[in-house]
């Protein structure tokens, strides 16, 4: 896992390993600024953050730990377990 993070726009994107984007999926409610990257066969490449604020509010709303599964099947029925109000 790699962490990188741009000074500049305030983005945080956490590699979780490498791969070619196939599809890219919201964690929570579109225009939050929360995604997570997919490689075709639906392993989680990476999840990307606008903000450091996003994240530390996705990761208080789903009670101090974020739960991404290592690989998403159903892309429809995602996220998988993000609280309500997100």
């Amino acid at each position: 896992m790699r962490l990188e993070f741009g000074p500049e726009s305030g983005a945080l994107y956490i590699h979780v390993r490498e791969g070619d984007v196939e599809e890219t999926l919201d964690l929570a409610k579109p225009g939050f600024g929360a995604h997570v990257d997919l490689a075709r066969e639906g392993n989680v490449l990476g999840l990307e953050f606008l903000s450091f604020e996003e994240y530390a509010e996705l990761v208080t709303r789903s009670s101090g730990a974020l739960q991404i599964p290592n690989r998403i099947e159903n892309s429809t029925s995602f996220p998988v377990s993000v609280p309500p109000g997100s």
